[in-house]
């Protein structure tokens, strides 16, 4: 069993590596010097990581937007160099992460006889993932190191506080420590989301000894998020610095940038109006773009990829929530409280397909745990009869 997940993980592993390095090599002969590429549209991330970062290492002035750029820096300055492609294999070490976290989630909820099974659909899906594959191998992104010290932070809290985990608990506890300064530093409103959604489940786990339903979930962040509307739309939350006004006057100023906007306005007096757009905005980044919001060749592509599936799939496990385990549940507020947080700042679909990722890798767990318990009652019956 351990050698064939090791043998998915190397594949899995090597799908990236080669995407990653095939990108590299097509990009240097194409003059831009190992990363993106234009013929993907708009503009490149990776290009401004990677001039900060020179900066920092040969100590000149550089604009820091995350720890993204100190990392990449210290990199080049450790190995004296100026190569793109060791800071590409440094972004591959997140992506081998990813993986292996996901399964161990995974083993944690899975029974012995499924986890097999579970496991090679969970490396399919992942190794298949558009957005996943293209935000972590197309240029030298944050992003892929988001997903992966999200998913780490989120392991750690599940051995501390829900399943018991191999090692001491004090280990799990500096590790979580190091974990959560990462995830701040590489997105604050990543390490946001994870400690809003841990004290969310921490509450509902604390008042509630009976199965916790989708109406519970929904009734407490319903109140929580109009309570902030009503009454605290100019506080200024400590770990990012942005109140919530803040956030909805920068969706407003995006919206006027064209492109694959959404067109959805959340600045409005009235809180009726405001949840209505909100649930919009919420189904849009969550599993949009619609049909009707289609405006070119790229979100009719994201719309078959991921849309579509993403919709069957949300809607086996509504079906199924009544049964999550305290993992589970776990990892679904994580992902209901992810997709609250982005669809607030969030207009724009493009942004939104490498967004949702982080709320998707929870969900996509709990799915194929119990779509290859299903596959396997299937199977049994089948022989009995």
């Amino acid at each position: 069993m351990k050698i064939q997940i090791l043998i998915y993980i190397l594949g899995y592993s090597f799908v990236y590596f080669l995407l990653s390095t095939g990108l590299y090599f097509l990009s240097v002969t194409s003059g831009y010097n190992g990363l993106s590429l234009p013929i993907f549209g708009g503009g490149d991330d990776g290009q401004f990581y990677y001039e900060q970062a020179m900066n920092f290492a040969n100590g000149e002035p550089y604009i820091y937007t995350s720890i993204h750029v100190w990392v990449l820096g210290m990199i080049l300055d450790i190995f004296n160099t100026e190569s793109v492609m060791i800071l590409r294999l440094y972004n591959f070490i997140s992506n081998i992460l990813i993986i292996i976290l996901s399964l161990l989630i995974l083993k944690k909820i899975s029974k012995d006889q499924t986890f097999h099974m579970a496991a090679t659909i969970l490396v399919l899906f992942l190794a298949l993932y558009p957005s996943l594959l293209l935000n972590s191998t197309l240029s030298i992104y944050r992003d892929s190191w988001i997903y992966a010290f999200f998913l780490w932070a989120t392991y750690l809290f599940i051995n501390l506080f829900i399943s018991k985990g191999k090692w001491p608990k004090v280990i799990n506890l500096l590790l979580l420590v190091f974990v959560l300064i990462m995830l701040g530093g590489y997105r604050k409103y990543a390490l946001l989301s994870f400690v809003i959604a841990s004290m969310v489940y921490l509450f509902i786990n604390l008042i509630s000894k009976k199965k916790v339903s989708l109406i519970k979930i929904g009734g407490l962040l319903f109140v929580g998020v109009s309570v902030f509307y009503l009454l605290f739309r100019n506080f200024k939350f400590p770990v990012v610095g942005l109140s919530f006004s803040d956030v909805l006057q920068y969706r407003q100023a995006s919206m006027e940038l064209g492109g694959s906007q959404m067109g959805i306005s959340l600045e409005h007096s009235n809180i009726f109006l405001f949840y209505a757009n909100y649930l919009y905005s919420i189904l849009s980044n969550f599993i949009g773009p619609f049909p009707w919001q289609i405006t070119g060749g790229s979100t009719l592509l994201l719309m078959i990829t991921e849309g579509i599936l993403f919709f069957f799939i949300s809607i086996y496990l509504v079906k199924k929530i009544k049964v999550f385990s305290k993992i589970e549940l776990f990892l679904f507020i994580q992902a209901v409280v992810w997709f609250l947080l982005i669809s607030i700042s969030n207009d724009n679909f493009g942004t939104g397909s490498r967004l949702r990722i982080v709320g998707w890798l929870p969900l996509l767990i709990i799915f194929v745990k119990y779509y290859s318990e299903g596959i396997y009652r299937r199977k049994l019956n089948s022989k009995r009869v």
